[in-house]
């Protein structure tokens, strides 16, 4: 039992903040997966996080070569493209799993040497389904 002098009145509120510190991380352990791999983008190592069912996974490539490998590795993993579009600046593919799951992928140049990719398998996601397009991404990019 905690027990508070009145005369001190800043101990309610610095029990109150150990309190919230220690429980942020179990109310959002089932919010958020993060994780980030190697030293960063220039040592040639993508860096991902799975947020609400869309896996996103920045590669420190060419728009050019992860448009490329992204289309190679869904063949890789026999999920059938059904459309695709592109400009300079980003891409969608449109795709479907033989189990006619509808798989989204999303790729952004931000820079010569820095694309993002958005994965989403399903309606509301599917993590090891992404995680093993982003796996394919990785082989065909050379990073994996």
């Amino acid at each position: 039992m905690i027990i508070f002098d009145k005369t001190r009145k800043e101990e309610p509120m610095k029990v109150l903040r150990i309190l919230v510190l220690f429980s942020l991380p179990l109310v959002l352990a089932g919010c958020t997966y993060l994780v980030v791999a190697g030293t960063g983008a220039g040592a040639g190592v993508a860096t991902y996080a799975y947020v609400k069912g869309e896996l996103k996974v920045e590669y420190p490539y060419s728009y050019d070569a992860v448009w490329n490998a992204t289309l190679a590795a869904l063949r890789d993993c026999r999920i059938m493209v059904e459309e695709k579009a592109r400009d300079a600046l980003g891409g969608t593919i449109k795709a479907k799993r033989h189990t006619g799951t509808r798989v989204r992928v999303k790729v952004e140049s931000k820079g010569p040497k820095l694309t993002v990719v958005k994965i989403r398998v399903g309606l509301f996601g599917n993590k090891d389904a992404s995680f093993m397009i982003k796996e394919a991404i990785d082989k065909r990019l050379g990073a994996g």
